[in-house]
């Protein structure tokens, strides 16, 4: 029975050393421009650091998982381009960008609110301690051809 709960300890320790994340706390109100505003509803953030027995040569080593939420009060319909937001590590600007793992085009219709989740993987390290910006410079067009005057949204981390 002592070897038995040895054993499950031993497992449980191996299962939650695979993989690590850090908090993030809401990055405070929504972006708004002409009635669109987009927000942050959830961020997870995680190192996978791979199966130290099998070791896979494309597994990805970092993971960072947010859903925004997409609130359109404007007349206009509004088109969210996926494949033009970019993830910037706040400790190192310098570093190449994060781009989404899907690139859809999402319309959110007049009235409506949409919640989209958004996913960026690398094969490099990615650092869950450091907080991050959303860039969504061009990323939404409101009935225009023209992208909206957006920025980014700013995600800190809990330190």
């Amino acid at each position: 029975m002592k070897n038995q709960s040895v054993l499950v300890s031993a497992v449980i320790l191996l299962a939650s050393g695979c993989a690590s994340s850090a908090p993030y706390r809401p990055s405070g109100p929504p972006l708004s421009v002409q009635g669109l505003q987009i927000g942050i509803a959830d961020v997870r953030c995680s190192l996978d650091e791979g199966d130290h027995l099998i070791e896979l040569a494309d597994q990805p080593k970092g993971v960072f998982d947010l859903k925004l939420e997409i609130k359109n009060d404007s007349a206009r319909v509004a088109r969210f381009s996926e494949r033009r937001i970019r993830l910037v590590d706040f400790s190192a600007p310098a570093a190449r960008p994060l781009t989404p793992d899907d690139a859809q085009v999402v319309s959110v219709f007049p009235g409506e609110t949409k919640e989209l989740p958004v996913t960026f993987t690398t094969a490099d390290s990615l650092d869950c301690r450091h907080g991050f910006n959303l860039v969504l410079v061009d990323a939404v067009q409101l009935g225009e051809p023209t992208p909206a005057a957006l920025s980014s949204i700013s995600i800190p981390a809990v330190r």
